[in-house]
C-alpha cells in the first residue's frame, strides 16, 4: 500500500510539473532560510556552552550607584576572589583575569597579542586543557606564559617552544620588556567563547609587579575580571543577593556612592548589552528575538504556499477521490495518502534545502563571520527534519480532510465546484503572507536608515584622516616623543599630533569623583576619564564652549585643570557651562578645578547615551598618539609617519590604525544584522509572490471558458486584465493596511535599543509598500495578460 502511494505521488509530480516546482522551490527556500537562521541562533545561544561546568560558572559584576546614576561594570578587584572563596561555602573555586593587548617580541618578530593573566584555577573552572605542560603548575610562577597552538607556530614554527622565552612589554617595570618563560601549549580557544586569547600568563605577575592590588581598597582600581565556580545545587540568584553588601563589609565609606556586587551567569554574558567594560563586544538579545521571528515567519510563508496551492487544486483531484471512494477506499486511507504526499513533498524540499545550504555556506560565513556548518551540527539536522515533517503534516492536514470529505455522487455527476469557504481560506492565507512580507520589508528600510544614521551621525569630533599609534608603554617612545612630534609637524602631510591614555570609542574607564552642586554641597559622582595633552582638542576638532583649554602639564601634587562635557553640566545640575567654571573636581585622588566645558562628543557606542566626562592633562606616560593627516594624501602621509617612526624608534612596533575604520568595526554586528535582514526579506517576498503566481495561475485556468466567452462578446484586453487582477490586488492592498501598524509598533520597540535614533517617517512605510505592490502587480499581470491573449476559439474548444 505504502509503495503504491509513493508511486502515485511520483506520477503526480511528473504530471503537475508547475505545481510541484512551485511547492518544492517555495518550501526549500523557506527551509534553507530557516536552517541558516536556526544555525545562527544556535551559535548565539550556546556561547561558552563547551565548558563542562557551564551552568555553574558566574562572573562577579560591580554595581555603582551615585546620586545621579546607576551603572554596572564587568570588572572587580583582585581581592574579591579570595574573600568569596574563604567566607562563602557556596563557592567551589575562583579565578581572576587581567585582559591585555600587548607587544610581544621574539628575535625579529614584533607583534601585538591578546594576553590573559590568570590563575592556575582557570583550567579547573573552564574546559581548557594543555597539550604540553602541567596545568596545575604552568602559570603558578610569575612571568610564565602558555601559548595557543597557532601562536606557538607563529613564533617557533615546528620547534618545541617549552622552556623558550618571549619578551613581552607587560608588567616589566622599566617598560623595556620582560622575559616570559613558555611553560605550556593549549589548543586555540573555541570561536563561541565570550573571551579570546593568544597567550595565558600568570596572575602572580600582576601581584609581583603591583603588590598594592592585594591590599588596596579603592573600588576605582577594580580593573580585573572575577569568575566563580559554584558548588552543585547553589542558586546563583540567592547567592547574588547574599553578597550584595560585600563592599560595605570590606571597604571604607565612599562619600555618597554605593558599591555592591551582582553575579551574572556565564550563559547570559554574550547577549548582555547593558554591562560596561566587557572583555569583548558581545551579541544582542533583541537580534536573537528578531531572527527567531523571521525564521518562523519564513517557514510560515512556505507552509502557507503549500496549503494554498493544495486547497486550490482540490477541484482537480475531486474525481480521483470519488472513484477511490466508490471502489472501497475509506476516509482514513485517503487522509493518510494525502498527508504522506505532503510530508514527502516537504522532505524533497528539505533535501534540496540541504544541497543549497552546502553550496552557499561560504556566503553565510561572509555575511555572518560565523564559521559554522549545518552538517557539523547533527542535533540541528535532526531538529530540522522534525520541523520539516511537522510542516508537511501541518500544511497538508487541511487539504487532506477536504479531499477525504468529498461526496462521490455529486462529483461524478459534475456538480462539484470549489466552495466559498475554500476561497475565503486561500484569500486569508494570501493576506497573511503579504502582511509578513510587508513587515519584513519595512524592517529592512528602517534598519538600513538607522545604520546609515549611525554611520553619518555627527560624533562631536572630526573622525576623518586620524591615524593613531599604540604606544604600549614603550619607554623609548615616551622619552623620544617630543623629537618625533617635532619632525612630524614640520611636514605639510601632518596638521597636528596629540597624545592620550585611550581612544574615544567603545567606552572609557570610569572612576568616582568628588565635586559640588550648584549650592556648593559636596557630592560623589561616577565619571568617565580621559587623559590628554594640550593639542588633543585641536587634533580631534572638539569644540570648547566655555572656559579655556589646558595651558600646561601638571605634576602629581598640583591642583590640575579639568575639562568636563555638557552632559556633566546637565547631570550635576550646574545649569549652564559658565557656572561649571571654577568648581572643584577631585578624581583619582588628585584635586582639580574645572577650567572649561567642551561640546558633547561620543566616546561610547551610540546605543548608549553620552555620560559625564572629565578630561584631565595627560601625565608623562601615555598609550596613544593621534596624528591628523592630509586627507588628500592618506597613503603618502602614512608612509612618511612610518619612516619617521622607524628612524626614532627602530625597536618599537609600528602598531597603527585609522579611527574611522575602527569606528566602522564597532558597528560590524549591526551591519551584518542589516544585511541578513535584507536577504531574508527579499526571499520572503519571492516566496510570497511564488504563492501568488501559483494561485492566480490556477484561478485563471479555471476561468478559461469565461475569458473566451467575454472576448467573443467584445470584452477588451484591458477590461479582462482588470477583472482578473483586481481580486488579488485587493488582497495585497488589504494586507498593507494590516501590516503597516504592526510594523510601526515592532520597529518603534527595536529602535529603543539606541540612545540616538531616527524617527519613523511615512516614506519608510511607502518605500516598503511600493516595491511589494509593484512586484505583486507584475506577478499577477504576467499571468493575466497570458490568459487574456488566448484565442477564444482555442479556449472554448479546450473547454
Amino acid at each position: 500500500m505504502l509503495k503504491n502511494y509513493i508511486r502515485q505521488f511520483g506520477r503526480r509530480m511528473v504530471r503537475d510539473k508547475m505545481y510541484s516546482f512551485l511547492n518544492i522551490v517555495g518550501l526549500s527556500a523557506g527551509l534553507t532560510c530557516f536552517a541558516f537562521i536556526a544555525l545562527w541562533i544556535n551559535s548565539e545561544l550556546n556561547y561558552d556552552a563547551f565548558n563542562q561546568n557551564y551552568d555553574r560558572i558566574v562572573r562577579v559584576n560591580k554595581l555603582i550607584k551615585t546620586e545621579t546614576n546607576l551603572s554596572e561594570s564587568a570588572r572587580s578587584g583582585a581581592t574579591i576572589a579570595a574573600v568569596l572563596q574563604q567566607d562563602y561555602p557556596e563557592v567551589e573555586n575562583t579565578v581572576r583575569m587581567d585582559m591585555r593587548e600587548e607587544v610581544v617580541q621574539y628575535k625579529d618578530k614584533l607583534l601585538q597579542e591578546r594576553i590573559i593573566l590568570t590563575d592556575p584555577s582557570f583550567f579547573h573552572i573552564f574546559s581548557y586543557n594543555l597539550i604540553r605542560g602541567n596545568a596545575a603548575t604552568a602559570i603558578s610562577e610569575p612571568y610564565s606564559v602558555i601559548l595557543t597552538e597557532s601562536t606557538a607556530r607563529k613564533y617557533f614554527g615546528e620547534t618545541d617552544p617549552i622552556g623558550e622565552t618571549l619578551k613581552i612589554y607587560l608588567y616589566d617595570g622599566v617598560e623595556m620588556g620582560k622575559s616570559y618563560k613558555v611553560t605550556g601549549i593549549t589548543p586555540d580557544p573555541p570561536q563561541n567563547s565570550h573571551f579570546t586569547f593568544s597567550m595565558l600568563a600568570s596572575f602572580r605577575t600582576v601581584e609581583v609587579a603591583n603588590p598594592e592590588v592585594l591590599t588596596g581598597n579603592d573600588p576605582d582600581n577594580d580593573k580585573f575580571y572575577t569568575y566563580l565556580l559554584l558548588k552543585p545545587g547553589a542558586d546563583y540568584k540567592t547567592f547574588s543577593q547574599k553578597i550584595t553588601s560585600l563592599y560595605t563589609k570590606n571597604l571604607a565609606h565612599r562619600f555618597n556612592v554605593t558599591y555592591s556586587y551582582k553575579l551574572q551567569p556565564l550563559r547570559a554574558i554574550h547577549l548582555s548589552t547593558h554591562v560596561a567594560d566587557e572583555e569583548t563586544a558581545g551579541g544582542n538579545q533583541s537580534h536573537v528575538y528578531i531572527f527567531s521571528t523571521i525564521g518562523v515567519f519564513i517557514l510560515l510563508l512556505a507552509g502557507i504556499n503549500y496549503t494554498n496551492l493544495a486547497t486550490a487544486r482540490t477541484v482537480n483531484r475531486a474525481k480521483e477521490v470519488s472513484i477511490k471512494k466508490v471502489i472501497g477506499a475509506d476516509k482514513t486511507q485517503l487522509i493518510f495518502q494525502y498527508l504522506l504526499e505532503s510530508v514527502l513533498m516537504a522532505l524533497l524540499a528539505l533535501v534540496l534545502a540541504l544541497l543549497i545550504s552546502f553550496f552557499i555556506q561560504p556566503f553565510f560565513y561572509q555575511i555572518t563571520a560565523k564559521d559554522i556548518s549545518l552538517f557539523s551540527t547533527p542535533q540541528l539536522l535532526i531538529f530540522l527534519t522534525g520541523v520539516t515533517i511537522f510542516l508537511g503534516i501541518l500544511s497538508g492536514i487541511y487539504p487532506a480532510f477536504i479531499l477525504s470529505a468529498f461526496k462521490p455522487a455529486s462529483i461524478l455527476k459534475g456538480a462539484f465546484k470549489s466552495g466559498p469557504k475554500g476561497v475565503l481560506l486561500r484569500q486569508s492565507l494570501v493576506i497573511v503572507q503579504f502582511v509578513i512580507t510587508l513587515i519584513l520589508i519595512t524592517s529592512v528600510v528602517v534598519i538600513y536608515s538607522q545604520m546609515t544614521y549611525i554611520k553619518h551621525k555627527d560624533l562631536g569630533y572630526n573622525k576623518e584622516a586620524l591615524l593613531f599609534l599604540r604606544v604600549s608603554g614603550n619607554t623609548d617612545v615616551i622619552k623620544g616623543y617630543p623629537a618625533f612630534k617635532n619632525e612630524l609637524t614640520v611636514s605639510p602631510l601632518v596638521s597636528g599630533v596629540a597624545t592620550s591614555n585611550s581612544l574615544i570609542m567603545g567606552g572609557l574607564d570610569k572612576a568616582g569623583s568628588q565635586t559640588t552642586d550648584a549650592r556648593g554641597k559636596p557630592f560623589r559622582v561616577n565619571t568617565a576619564l580621559l587623559g590628554v595633552d594640550t593639542d588633543y582638542l585641536k587634533v580631534y576638532g572638539i569644540e570648547l564652549i566655555a572656559g579655556t583649554n589646558f595651558t600646561r602639564q601638571v605634576t602629581g601634587d598640583s591642583i590640575r585643570p579639568i575639562l568636563v562635557n555638557e552632559s556633566a553640566v546637565k547631570r550635576f545640575n550646574w545649569h549652564t557651562p559658565e557656572k561649571a567654571i571654577g568648581k572643584p573636581f577631585t578624581t583619582d585622588g588628585q584635586p582639580g578645578t574645572i577650567v572649561g566645558v567642551v561640546h558633547d562628543f561620543h566616546f561610547d557606542v551610540l546605543q548608549r547615551p553620552i555620560e559625564p566626562l572629565a578630561i584631565h592633562p595627560q601625565a608623562e606616560r601615555f598609550s596613544r598618539i593621534t596624528i591628523k593627516l592630509d586627507r588628500r594624501k592618506i597613503s603618502q602621509s602614512k608612509a612618511f609617519i612610518e619612516k619617521v617612526w622607524a628612524k626614532h624608534f627602530p625597536n618599537a612596533l609600528f602598531d597603527y590604525g585609522f579611527l574611522d575604520k575602527q569606528l566602522e568595526a564597532q558597528y560590524q554586528a549591526e551591519e551584518r544584522f542589516s544585511k541578513i535582514i535584507v536577504y531574508f526579506s527579499v526571499l520572503s517576498l519571492v516566496i510570497a509572490c511564488l504563492g501568488l503566481y501559483g494561485l492566480i495561475s490556477y484561478s485563471i485556468s479555471q476561468k478559461t471558458k469565461e475569458i473566451g466567452i467575454r472576448k467573443v462578446l467584445g470584452a477588451t484586453l484591458n477590461g479582462i486584465a482588470v477583472l482578473l487582477s483586481k481580486e488579488f490586488l485587493k488582497l495585497v492592498v488589504f494586507a498593507c493596511f494590516l501590516a503597516l501598524p504592526l510594523a510601526g509598533y515592532i520597529l518603534h520597540y527595536w529602535l529603543q535599543d539606541f540612545a540616538y535614533r531616527i524617527n519613523l517617517a511615512w516614506w519608510m512605510f511607502a518605500a516598503a509598500v511600493v516595491p511589494v505592490l509593484l512586484l505583486a502587480l507584475l506577478t499577477v499581470g504576467i499571468q493575466v495578460m497570458k490568459a487574456a491573449l488566448i484565442n477564444p476559439v482555442n479556449a472554448l474548444r479546450r473547454e
